[in-house]
């Protein structure tokens, strides 16, 4: 399993992608994971707990990044590694791939009495990691409704997260990006 120190060393930085602008989120500097959100059906707890980066699976480390186009359309990633002990990886991933077909929608909330509705559909991803999932939500905050590419993928006993979507609200598409695809190259040559 990597340490934060190889996860930091395999994560994509600015100049790695080009047309990209890399940055390191504020967040990344606490605890590994966020406050977790919690899903309304058990069957889509694994979906919101790598929305959030907090779940039943513990992390032993964890880094992110954010990607943004330069080109101004409003594209953004938000990368998170993780690695896992041994065995744990696995299990994220079945979660997630029960998940993937028992899952078509959910209400999340965080505790602070703030909701989020997120619908769960298939998409045909690109990520090509030992196993993975790749989801279109929707998600729906207020009156705001964001279309978010979920790509999660295995790689030895890490875990990468890409979540893709437009700050404008335009749905991009895919989550298939320049950036994903620099990041799952680099994770993959440490292990």
């Amino acid at each position: 399993m990597l340490t934060r120190k190889q996860l930091e060393g395999a994560a994509i930085n600015s100049g790695d992608v080009s047309g990209w602008e890399v940055s390191v989120p504020k967040s990344s500097a606490g605890p590994i994971g966020g406050q977790r959100l919690v899903a309304d059906k058990p069957a889509c707890q694994p979906v919101a707990d790598a929305l959030s980066g907090a779940g039943a699976v513990t992390a032993v480390a964890a880094v992110e990044r954010s990607a943004v186009a330069r080109d101004r359309s409003g594209v953004m990633v938000r990368i998170r590694l993780v690695s896992y002990s041994p065995g744990d990886a696995d299990k994220v991933m079945a979660g997630l791939a029960n998940a993937d077909t028992g899952c078509k929608g959910f209400i999340g909330s965080t505790g602070n009495g703030q909701e989020q509705h997120v619908g769960v559909a298939e998409y045909d991803g690109y990520l090509t990691a030992q196993s993975n999932v790749t989801l279109r939500l929707t998600a729906r905050i207020g009156q705001q409704t964001l279309p978010v590419y979920l790509d999660v993928g295995r790689v030895g006993n890490s875990v990468e997260y890409f979540m893709t979507f437009n700050v404008t609200g335009d749905d991009p598409g895919t989550g298939s990006t320049t950036a994903q695809v620099q990041q799952h190259v680099r994770l993959s040559a440490v292990h």
